[in-house]
């Protein structure tokens, strides 16, 4: 069986330095209610964190970052940029919600064909995963779009190997940047992933969401939910598949690997 260890190995040196604690909670401007899952971090860094169930962060930064901005954000809400002394001396951090313009879809009597597209796989002789705990970090995969209106039908993720109970992850769907990689979030509403079962296939219906595409995006999951060692759960991969695209944390710079991680999706068109 070969492993791979997809994240944090070119950033474990940072620990050694002096660093700041950002902590506070997260509240919806119009209800007054905290926002659970949101991302907050510093952009291309590698440092953040996603609120818990109560609204609340918190995460270390490196002195020699302190002087960047941080970026606060969530699905349905206008992002913030604020600096680490605003964010530590207001301490209840306010996000507003975001108006969402629905797409009008026309849709054709016609016969669609289906098709899965990414890294479909069920194999647990080459694996893949996170090895640390760091909440934001994220897995994708790019689905190379052919047709115009790709409905994304279903996704799906073959658990090799879990010894942790329940784990909780947020699906996520990017439009590709000029860069190549991800960049913008399309979901206009949190799609949450709970893992029933020690191992096996992972099957989710995305009918709901009404996703309909023109150009290639990404597939993601994002560990959102601290609930232990992550070295206990892996997927199923490939060494030569689709690259499989990271980030190690909230907010961070996205990077690019040749090993393929099993997102797949079932698209029609």
């Amino acid at each position: 069986m070969k492993t791979i260890y997809i994240l944090f190995l070119s950033f474990l040196f940072k620990s050694f330095f002096a660093q700041k604690i950002c902590k506070g909670v997260l509240l919806d401007s119009a209800t007054n209610q905290p926002i659970e899952f949101a991302n907050i971090g510093i952009i291309g860094k590698g440092f953040g964190t996603v609120t818990n169930e109560n609204g609340e962060f918190n995460f270390t930064v490196p002195d020699s970052a302190a002087g960047a901005p941080v970026r606060v954000s969530m699905i349905g809400y206008r992002a913030r940029s604020l600096s680490i002394e605003t964010l530590n001396n207001q301490n209840r951090i306010l996000l507003s919600p975001a108006a969402t313009n629905l797409n009008e879809v026309s849709v054709s009597a016609k016969k669609t064909k289906t098709k899965i597209l990414g890294n479909e796989t069920k194999t647990n002789h080459v694996t893949a995963g996170f090895v640390k705990n760091t909440l934001g970090a994220e897995l994708a995969v790019k689905l190379n779009i052919k047709n115009p209106k790709t409905h994304l039908k279903k996704f799906y993720i073959n658990v090799a190997r879990n010894s942790i109970e329940k784990p909780i992850f947020r699906f996520n769907v990017y439009n590709k940047g000029e860069d190549g990689n991800p960049k913008e979030n399309i979901l206009t509403q949190n799609v949450i992933i709970e893992l029933k079962e020690n191992a096996g296939l992972i099957e989710l219906d995305l009918t709901p969401y009404n996703l309909y595409v023109d150009d290639d995006v990404f597939i993601s999951i994002e560990w959102i939910k601290d609930l232990g060692d992550v070295k206990g759960l892996f997927f199923s991969a490939k060494l030569v598949g689709t690259p499989t695209y990271f980030r190690q944390a909230s907010q961070d710079s996205w990077h690019k690997i040749a090993v393929g991680v099993g997102l797949h999706a079932q698209v029609a068109y």
